[in-house]
């Protein structure tokens, strides 16, 4: 059984501190937030394209 992340919360997300690289908070069902480096904040959702079978990231803005 896949593991289930916890939704993130609104302190979660304004307390995530940047780091040397870039690293995810995992939201749940494709959703995560990529942290970078220079402090900017990216929502991505990971999705299957149903024709291809490949996996692709679409990115919602900041």
């Amino acid at each position: 059984m896949a593991k289930q992340a916890k939704p993130l919360t609104n302190t979660e997300i304004k307390q995530a501190k940047p780091k040397d690289k870039e690293y995810n908070l995992v939201d749940g069902d494709g959703l995560k937030l990529r942290i970078k480096p220079n402090g900017s904040k990216l929502w991505l959702f990971n999705y299957y394209k149903p024709h291809t079978k490949q996996r692709v990231n679409i990115g919602f803005g900041v």
